[in-house]
């Protein structure tokens, strides 16, 4: 059986040549690859639920999904379609003026007012992509944790604030929080249907169905926001759960 020659370098027709071929092969085979890309991608786009597929629109109807955080803060760099998609699920806003005080600088701020569960208190200025985080996560996190393991609805929200013009911890010196951007909300608790009270600090540890709720409604918020901090974390979060749309990703 004859061998692979190789051209001969006295004879530049046949090493031309074979470039020619090579580079026609990796023509096809790039374009071929292409086209396998393409076909995947049809059919993940008719047999994968959009909640996992990031080139998908983001809506509050969706569940959580794979997709959800990288969608939910490409939606919220964009103020107009922020904007648009709460207006679509229903939510109802008040825009808040911009505000520069220091290293405190507030922009693309408004606060929910209805078209989910009320924050208490009522006056929580946030970034649009926060409260679009806030909306879904209470659409799809909190309400169907709380159905699961309550067997109701929650009814209000409550917090310790979203904006606060501070460092980290309120110290001295150091980083700036997501606070003083207005682009985060610290959940103390939740408000049922009967009239429960379900706190982070005192039903945390419970091995009931309160603690279960938590701990869902923790792990959901993992899912929808990029920096989720529990009791878990550490001590200065025994009372709250802290969730931003601007920090570095972490859920603990």
């Amino acid at each position: 059986m004859a061998g692979y020659r190789v051209p001969h370098p006295d004879k530049p027709h046949i090493v031309h040549h074979a470039r020619r071929q090579t580079l026609a092969a990796r023509l096809v085979g790039f374009v071929l690859l292409w086209v396998l890309v393409g076909i995947m991608g049809l059919v993940a786009d008719r047999a994968i639920p959009g909640q996992h597929l990031p080139w998908k629109k983001l809506t509050l109807v969706d569940p959580v999904g794979a997709a959800t955080k990288v969608k939910a803060a490409r939606a919220g760099a964009d103020p107009a379609a922020c904007r648009a998609i709460l207006k679509a699920g229903g939510i109802d806003y008040a825009e808040t003026p911009a505000s520069s005080n220091s290293f405190c600088v507030v922009n693309d701020a408004l606060q929910i007012r209805s078209g989910m569960a009320p924050l208490k208190p009522a006056d929580a200025a946030m970034t649009c992509k926060e409260a679009l985080a806030v909306a879904l996560w209470e659409r799809q996190v909190v309400q169907t944790a709380a159905f699961a393991e309550l067997d109701q609805a929650v009814v209000g929200i409550d917090h310790y604030g979203s904006y606060s013009c501070r460092r980290i911890y309120g110290q001295a010196e150091g980083p700036v929080s997501e606070h003083a951007l207005a682009n985060a909300i610290d959940i103390a608790g939740f408000r049922l249907a009967d009239g429960t009270i379900i706190s982070v600090q005192n039903d945390w540890n419970d091995p009931g169905p309160k603690g279960k709720f938590l701990h869902r409604v923790r792990d959901g918020a993992c899912k929808v926001f990029l920096t989720v901090l529990s009791p878990d974390y550490n001590a200065e979060h025994a009372n709250h759960f802290h969730l931003d749309m601007g920090g570095w990703p972490k859920c603990a």
